[in-house]
């Protein structure tokens, strides 16, 4: 497959869209190391990836996963190695990359170069390159131009063997199709439920049932450990009231930092469209000329826009009088915007041809790009101030606090010490781990993880400035036991009915089974049960949600396999047994139908893209000779 790539590489020309390779400032700011020896990580066909290389794509990689989970990323040994592994990986595919480039001759022009330069965003300024944004953002990332250009060189060779490898795919309708359907079809269902809950309370037993019942299954009746706990709680909320934060605090932080007072440039408008593609024959085009300028004239002449807009709109915002609310420059297609922007308040524009059609537009409100005064964000900035400050009051209270409360370890002792120190001070009763709150305290996992890790009768303190900190001990401690029958006589019992009841649905289910094979109907089923048939309401695949009975992607696509009027076998679904009998299926792709296709579309050539890609550096690697150093992933 590979040497029938290489072969044919010169007539593909479709850019590929995944970001398979690293971005410029991922892997490469090797300009920020300090100047030493380096070691080599490993080898791919002679040429070496060097470890310090290798040490920076993998912290870019890591820090990449905090930034994805918002700091939450903790991971373990096992984990951080898999994710060196990554690390390494993507570098050896950049290595294989830029070779496979040199055999297919592909080049980067230092005009092109400049000119790619230029069109990124980071260096512009005023909407232009400029040259002091460029020297400055690349310092700030620890690169010389000479470095950066290089690298952001072979980016460009990389993008362009994706481009070259990906040429050859394509999407047919019929694939299309079949993804649309998958994503947004919809199905509805007649329901016939046989639910164990709703036949509990008919299930019949005597008293050796029961006990024979309870002695099988004992161990699930334990009574886990339970505990009761004595805790001062320093509460954020009134730490935060006690930190001083004064005008002057308050007018530093609005002077240096004004860039984040800023608004931009915004209008608020509303839009009729007539669609037309950007491609569609002549005529078409004409009749959608002559429709939108028809509208126009009606609203020349009185008719208001937002009646029009819903009568005679087919954009997605019809339905609320093409109502697009505010929206800043950047966020339309550019000659919307630029008409958009043009007008004042109350005005309306000639038609305006983009790829969707035409479109009439309408102003309603205006607002020039200012930054906000003090006096708006003074309270923003107290507030912000204030949660900056609380680590260090935090910090503070609770060495304050231990003097008092560490050596202590007697409960009294604790709780009459807590009490003269001024804050809340809870007393509980017991509690279980599985229970997952703290009586008068309310659900804190930590506090509840600590709690059962503890010792009787020594202080422990908490400390955590994000929510609630404390400072607590545990007071008693009631060891986890195997009960006898009568201390859990009520639930026993009603465990026993659900499984009788199970049993009892079960059966059920192959009477109906029986009857429905003999020619009745599900209606003279359910009527015999003395039950109603349930109306599932149309419902997507998604993610396997069964509208009025739970989740399962396996019985879902089950489903959606059923033809009209068809009614399904016995299906099992957490110990609910139910009969469906499919009622209608849709298709509905709404007014934007059109953009849903070509979405999809190029949803799906993508994914093909991304696909032909993998297997392509899957087969480098095959026939390349990659030699990682011993150690290395250590």
């Amino acid at each position: 497959m590979l040497r029938m790539m290489r072969k044919n590489a010169k007539s593909l020309i479709v850019k590929f869209v995944f970001g398979v390779l690293i971005v410029v400032f991922s892997f490469w700011g090797v300009g920020s190391m300090k100047a030493k020896q380096m070691t080599v990580a490993a080898t791919v066909n002679g040429n070496t990836i060097e470890r310090k290389a290798l040490d920076t794509s993998f912290r870019d990689l890591w820090r990449r996963y905090q930034e994805k989970s918002r700091g939450k990323f903790n991971p373990d040994e096992a984990q951080a190695m898999q994710i060196k592994r990554e690390a390494l990986n993507n570098l050896i595919d950049r290595q294989l990359l830029l070779a496979e480039a040199k055999k297919l001759g592909l080049t980067v022009e230092e005009a092109e170069l400049r000119q790619r330069i230029a069109e990124l965003g980071a260096f512009k300024r005023d909407g232009r390159f400029d040259q002091e944004t460029y020297r400055r953002a690349l310092s700030f990332n620890h690169l010389t131009p000479a470095q950066f250009e290089q690298n952001f060189r072979e980016d460009i060779l990389i993008n362009k063997v994706q481009a070259v490898i990906s040429d050859g795919v394509k999407v047919v309708p019929d694939e299309v199709d079949i993804l649309l359907r998958q994503q947004r079809e919809e199905i509805a269902l007649d329901l016939l439920k046989l639910v164990p809950a709703e036949y509990q309370a008919k299930m019949k037993f005597d008293a050796a049932a029961l006990q024979k019942f309870f002695n099988e299954n004992r161990k699930k009746f334990r009574i886990p450990e339970q505990r009761k706990i004595a805790a001062l709680v320093l509460e954020r909320n009134k730490l935060l009231a006690e930190v001083e934060v004064t005008d002057t605090q308050v007018a530093d932080f609005y002077k240096n930092n004004l860039d984040k007072f800023k608004e931009k440039e915004q209008v608020k408008a509303r839009h009729i469209l007539i669609k037309v593609a950007a491609d569609a024959p002549a005529d078409e085009v004409e009749k959608a000329r002559t429709e939108i300028i028809e509208i126009a004239e009606k609203i020349k002449g009185g008719a208001d826009f937002a009646e029009i807009a819903k009568k005679s709109s087919q954009g997605p915002s019809s339905s609320m009088g093409g109502d697009l609310g505010w929206f800043g420059r950047g966020s339309m297609v550019k000659a919307f915007e630029e008409a958009a922007f043009a007008l004042q308040p109350g005005e309306v524009s000639e038609p305006v041809r983009t790829q969707f059609g035409f479109h009439l537009i309408k102003v309603e409100d205006h607002k020039p790009k200012r930054t906000k005064g003090l006096a708006e964000v003074k309270v923003e900035i107290e507030k912000g101030l204030r949660f900056e400050a609380l680590p260090a009051l935090v910090q503070k209270r609770v060495a304050e606090i231990s003097k008092v409360l560490a050596p202590i370890s007697n409960s009294k002792e604790f709780v009459a010490a807590a009490r003269k120190l001024g804050a809340t001070v809870v007393e509980t009763g017991f509690f279980k781990q599985k229970d997952g709150i703290v009586p008068d305290i309310g659900r804190d996992p930590k506090l509840l993880a600590e709690v059962f890790k503890a010792p009787v009768n020594k202080s422990v303190k908490l400390v955590n400035p994000n929510r609630n900190s404390y400072f607590f001990m545990v007071t008693g401690l009631k060891k986890s036991y195997l009960p006898k029958l009568d201390e859990v006589k009520a639930e026993v019992e009603k465990a026993y009915r659900l499984e009788l009841a199970r049993a009892e649905v079960k059966k059920l289910s192959e009477v109906v089974t029986k009857q429905l094979k003999a020619g009745k109907t599900l209606e003279e089923v359910a009527a015999g049960l003395e039950t109603k048939l349930v109306d599932s309401g149309y419902f997507v695949r998604g993610r396997g949600a069964i509208p009025k009975l739970g989740t399962d992607p396996a019985l879902s696509r089950q489903l959606f396999a059923l033809q009209k009027g068809q009614v399904s076998p016995a299906l099992d679904l957490n110990g609910t047994y139910f009969f469906a009998r499919l009622q209608d299926r849709r298709l509905k792709l709404g007014a934007d139908g059109d953009k849903l296709r070509q979405d999809t579309r190029k949803q799906l050539l993508q994914y093909k893209q991304y696909r032909v890609m993998q297997e392509f550096v899957q087969a480098l690697r095959q026939e390349a000779d990659i030699k990682v150093m011993k150690g290395v992933l250590d």
